[in-house]
């Protein structure tokens, strides 16, 4: 049993009014073709992966990329270049690989970059197949990680506290509409200009109430070109705003941790 405490809207650091977190969740083919809208196109990894990193490059961001255990085996080289230009490299356990998700994936990071992962994308707001194997949402791991997306949504992050080993994690919220798939999911895309309209209005009212978005790209789906144009106009956005902190999510979940007596 986890004891969550909830936290009140924060004031970030350096005065920004909001903060934004640009995760990159990264994939690559294996058996689960047939799964819905998550699958298809996903050998353009390799192709809208290295486009995204160029793009946050070029607008100096710092991105997190979560990858699977099948993508970092299939794509060590774009994951070192990832953590090479300063991006967070975490892992993810969506996908149900026949393989036991953390400690495949722990080994594959610190092969790749010579650290150990700091946090996990365990699950997100979509309707995609339960993680099969002992690394399933939910399991007991060695030791717990700094932060977690685990499909909860909010407005801030969330300490959460494991009651037996008494360690703290920072929950990072996460909206179905703050997801590229939801917009331009293969099946029955909506125009990329709906995305870029509905996330501009998500974040003036985040930054009106001094909370958090965090935006989930795919680099089989924002990668793509005009799909990606879309995505450089609102970070332009963001940017522009001057008062919204773009951090990566283990960087965030760190000066949470460390200010958690104002934001409990």
């Amino acid at each position: 049993m986890n004891d969550i405490e909830l936290s009140p809207l924060a004031i970030w650091p350096a005065q920004h009014r909001a903060a934004l977190v640009v995760a990159i969740h990264v994939d690559a083919p294996g058996q689960h073709a047939e799964l819905e809208g998550i699958e298809v196109g996903l050998d353009y990894t390799a192709t809208g992966l290295p486009r995204l990193l160029r793009i946050c490059d070029d607008l100096g961001i710092q991105a997190t990329t979560a990858w699977t255990a099948r993508a970092l085996a299939s794509h060590p080289q774009l994951a070192r270049s990832a953590h090479e230009r300063g991006h967070e490299v975490a892992g993810s356990f969506l996908t149900g690989e026949r393989i036991p998700h953390r400690k495949s994936t722990d080994e594959l990071i610190v092969k790749t970059t010579g650290l150990p992962a700091t946090g996990y994308v365990e699950s997100l707001p979509v309707p995609v197949p339960e993680a099969s194997g002992s690394g399933a949402p939910g399991s007991r791991r060695d030791a717990d990680p700094l932060w977690v997306i685990s499909s909860a949504g909010g407005d801030t992050p969330v300490i959460v506290r494991d009651a037996e080993s008494g360690e703290s994690k920072v929950q990072i919220p996460v909206s179905p509409f703050w997801m590229d798939l939801t917009w331009l999911h293969p099946h029955h895309p909506a125009p990329p200009s709906s995305l870029r309209e509905t996330w501009s209005a998500s974040l003036s009212s985040v930054r009106a109430e001094g909370g958090l978005m965090t935006i989930v790209l795919h680099p089989h789906i924002a990668g793509r070109p005009g799909f990606a144009d879309a995505i450089v106009r609102f970070l332009d956005e963001a940017i522009a705003s001057g008062d919204v902190w773009i951090a990566r999510a283990d960087h965030l979940a760190l000066w949470w941790k460390s200010n958690s007596d104002t934001n409990p």
